[in-house]
């Protein structure tokens, strides 16, 4: 039988203050400075520790019911099997939801309701998949690409979408997490079309053979690119 990854969610104070910090952004409106940020986080969490536990106890419990079924479909969709290694979810007061592809870990709102955290866990667990797939295809990678402002970045932000519209993965996670605003606003002037349809279409043309996807999509992500093409 094959073995999938595990995805066990945690609380953690001290790894929510430091991605609170590290993107304030994310937080209500006017906190901001280190010193406030911890004053916040302390208070949430010395306010609020009973309702955390609680969504994190639900967020277990609603994954756990598709976990082997969503690792499957990611496996089948990007044709590589998932390496030996087991994924853990952290809570967090923050909107924004970084990952760590080192120590696959990965943060989901805390606040937001089940089906939304589920859609966040999907989108940040296909990170994971997408760059072993990379690793597989392009030889020579190189891990730098694989953070801001990378172009492999880039493109597993823009691909991680129409991945999790499978209609397999769409039965399982309903909710689709959304990719950064500008790829659906700024417009390729050529075909008139948003960065994310003309992804979107690539992706329609290719996702039989994930490898071959990856390969046209990359060559045209660095034509737009050297085209200075914005928010790319």
């Amino acid at each position: 039988m094959t073995e999938y990854p595990n995805v066990s969610f945690e609380i953690s104070q001290e790894k929510d203050e430091k991605v609170c910090i590290q993107r304030p952004e994310g937080l209500p409106l006017k906190i901001s400075g280190k010193v406030n940020i911890t004053k916040y986080v302390d208070s949430v969490y010395k306010l609020r520790l009973k309702d955390i536990q609680a969504s994190r106890n639900l967020l277990q419990n609603e994954w756990d019911k598709v976990n082997t079924e969503v690792m499957k479909r990611l496996q089948e969709i990007m044709d590589i099997e998932w390496p030996n290694k087991n994924i853990t979810g952290f809570m967090t007061l923050n909107k924004i939801c970084p990952r760590d592809l080192k120590d696959w870990f990965f943060f989901v709102e805390v606040f937001a309701n089940s089906e939304v955290q589920k859609g966040i866990c999907l989108h940040e667990i296909t990170h994971f998949l997408f760059f072993e797939k990379w690793k597989q295809v392009f030889k020579n990678f190189n891990e730098k690409e694989f953070d801001k402002p990378g172009l492999a970045w880039s493109l597993s932000e823009i691909l991680v979408e129409p991945i999790n519209e499978d209609h397999i993965l769409k039965r399982l996670v309903p909710t689709t997490a959304k990719a950064y605003e500008r790829y659906y606003k700024i417009k390729i002037k050529e075909g008139n079309e948003s960065i994310m349809d003309h992804f979107r279409r690539i992706y329609a043309d290719y996702n039989s053979n994930f490898a071959e996807l990856l390969k046209v999509s990359y060559d045209e992500i660095k034509r737009l690119k050297a085209i200075n093409v914005p928010g790319i």
